[in-house]
């Protein structure tokens, strides 16, 4: 019977933990990237040129995250040229970080409802953005998975079970996490706040936490030459850090917890002044029923201590439940020293927010029902788990509904303008046109956007296999009369401030350039008889490359018919370029015909055949270098 009610159990697990999986993917719905910019094109390319050992291990960074960097090194190495694998990779990262907090949580509820609320909720979160939305969210997301690891191992200790492995395991969880995000090295007090409340007498405890903490301090010297963390945005600890700045921080992370968006749009997405009326009221009644679940909570078990008479469990409730609060204040200490807060430093504080909930719930189950289970509990009042249990279920909905209403505002948190507007253009030219468009010529219209010389050069490096861009090219003009013809190997985008994206009108460009009435086609292909219609620019002059791929036998002529002009120009080797006058600024008429065709063709398009390949520019420097090239 045990054995089946244990595969049961297993089922019952994995069936939760796939319903995890699935909400991440729903409820990360809006996320997506298709194209790399800043931080995380920066990111791609060390990959992308850079060792192993390089990468994980640079010389003269201010950071010393090897821990990250080799997991990130990892990941890149499996997603490579597909970019939009990285959402889908994050969503199953952080499913997985909110699985473990489920079975976290199952342990100290005793509750498989309560625990899968905890992971459902974490999810649901718009904390998650970072971790979810940019390349690297796997840095945010193994440094929540490695704090709240290091609290389940002390967790443990502190229980009693196998005490040497699991503080064993908590320093290396920990050592670990301090060479993921620098921030995290404020967790060490727990160490020995766990030691002291155990009244752990094994000195050498002591020593290996003070030698992991020596060790790590001696490594970021080693490597990046000092102790001293760095701050966020380029700044320095040591520079900017004030006692008042780290307060006021701390308050905002405490008021980011309780549902109030106290930072700016560009930081949290929707300022609190900006909040719905209605959702400040269901902020306002999400408190009050998290005050009241606490306050039932308490008040049972309080009762039930003073029954039994047992002092020492009461002193178990305050050691775990300082415990628990040691690292919510840590983590928040940890990212209040900087200059601002940004809204993905507060899912840390989630997550110990709902271990805290769940621990509650089973350790107060755990005193009622043997108060209640008591003989001389019959003539007292008995404790019923159903009001507890449905204050939590309010504040699990209410929850919910505020956190989705806080998601439709991630869009406006600074990372995300530029993020859309570089998928954007992901789209318009990898996206359309695949690996064809590697090695191309993107002209683009317009530099409101202010696109870096780095982003220019390396944007597209990150769909070829190669890592080379295969010598795709990025160039901004200030309007269409600066691109020069249109051409097979070149892309015209605009820019479209208005939608925060850019357009793809290669096309329409093309046409408005060189209206084709018959005879000339976008391969440049050309036949023994060809129409068209040319916008000059201001030197009005036509200059037109051929290629004959065939055996001249002498003779072989191209007229070219403009007006009332009319030219000859004799074709004598298989490459040669012409020019002939025009109209500038204006669409001049041309009619081309040659006294040859390529023989042998394996097709015609119109009704004379082809006869040569044919380039046309109206710019003599860029065309004869763009003809070169290709």
């Amino acid at each position: 019977m045990g054995e089946k009610q244990k595969k049961q159990d297993i089922r019952s697990d994995l069936l939760l933990l796939a319903a995890l999986i699935a909400w991440a993917f729903f409820v990360n719905r809006q996320f997506r990237i298709s194209g790399l910019y800043k931080d995380d094109l920066y990111t791609w390319s060390c990959w992308g040129e850079q060792s192993f050992w390089q990468y994980a291990f640079p010389q003269g960074s201010t950071r010393c995250r090897f821990v990250y960097w080799a997991a990130s090194w990892l990941e890149l190495q499996l997603i490579g040229h597909h970019i939009d694998w990285i959402v889908p990779f994050n969503i199953l990262l952080n499913a997985g970080l909110a699985g473990f907090l489920y079975l976290f949580a199952k342990r100290l509820s005793g509750n498989r409802a309560v625990a899968f609320a905890v992971g459902f909720l974490f999810l649901g979160s718009h904390f998650a953005y970072y971790q979810i939305g940019q390349l690297l969210g796997l840095m945010e997301t193994m440094g929540v998975f490695f704090a709240v690891l290091q609290a389940f191992f002390l967790y443990r200790y502190l229980r009693g079970r196998a005490e040497t492995k699991n503080f064993c395991l908590a320093l290396l969880v920990y050592f670990l996490n301090c060479f993921t995000h620098e921030r995290y090295m404020v967790l060490l007090p727990m160490f020995f706040y766990c030691l002291l409340v155990r009244r752990d007498k094994k000195w050498y405890r002591y020593l290996a936490v003070v030698a992991v903490f020596l060790l790590m301090q001696g490594i970021r010297l080693l490597m990046i030459g000092t102790v001293s963390p760095e701050g966020t945005g380029g700044t320095s600890l040591k520079d900017t850090f004030t006692v008042q700045g780290a307060i006021t921080n701390f308050v905002l992370e405490a008021l980011y917890s309780i549902g109030v968006n106290a930072g700016p749009e560009h930081l949290c997405g929707r300022p609190w002044q900006d909040t719905s009326f209605r959702v400040k009221v269901l902020v306002l009644f999400w408190n009050l029923a998290m005050l009241f679940y606490l306050l039932i909570s308490f008040y049972q078990l309080f009762l039930s201590r003073r029954y039994r008479k047992r002092g020492a469990e009461g002193m178990k409730l305050l050691r775990d439940l300082v415990f628990f609060l040691g690292f919510w204040i840590g983590s928040a200490a940890a990212s209040a020293v900087t200059i601002r807060v940004e809204l993905r430093w507060v899912y840390v504080l989630y997550a110990f927010q709902l271990l805290l909930l769940a621990y509650l719930y089973g350790i107060r189950r755990a005193s009622c029902e043997a108060r209640n289970a008591d003989p001389e509990a019959k003539r007292r009042y008995q404790f019923d788990n159903a009001v507890p249990l449905a204050l939590l279920s309010v504040v699990a909905l209410l929850s919910l509904v505020m956190q989705q209403y806080y998601r439709r505002f991630i869009p406006k948190i600074y990372l995300f303008p530029d993020q859309a507007r570089y998928n954007s253009l992901a789209d318009v030219t990898y996206g359309r046109y695949g690996r064809e468009m590697l090695g191309k010529d993107i002209v683009i219209v317009g530099n409101s956007y202010e696109m870096s010389d780095f982003t220019g050069r390396t944007f597209f490096k990150t769909f070829d296999p190669a890592h080379t861009g295969q010598g795709t090219v990025v160039r901004h003009v200030a309007s269409v009369y600066d691109i020069g013809l249109v051409h097979p190997d070149m892309l015209v985008l605009f820019e479209d401030p208005a939608h925060n994206a850019f357009l793809d009108e290669t096309k329409a460009v093309r046409e408005l350039q060189c209206a084709v009435d018959y005879g000339y086609y976008e391969d440049e292909w050309m036949d023994q008889r060809a129409s068209l219609r040319i916008l000059l620019q201001e030197s009005g002059e036509l200059h037109f490359r051929v290629t004959y791929p065939g055996t001249l036998r002498g003779g072989e002529e191209i007229t070219v018919e403009s007006g009332n002009s009319v030219q000859h120009f004799p074709l004598t080797k298989n490459r040669e370029s012409f020019t002939v006058a025009g109209t500038p600024f204006a669409l001049n008429s041309f009619r081309f015909s040659t006294n040859f065709q390529v023989e042998n063709a394996a097709e015609q398009r119109g009704d004379t055949p082809l006869a040569l390949l044919v380039r046309f520019d109206v710019d003599a420097g860029e065309g004869e270098k763009a003809w070169e090239e290709k």
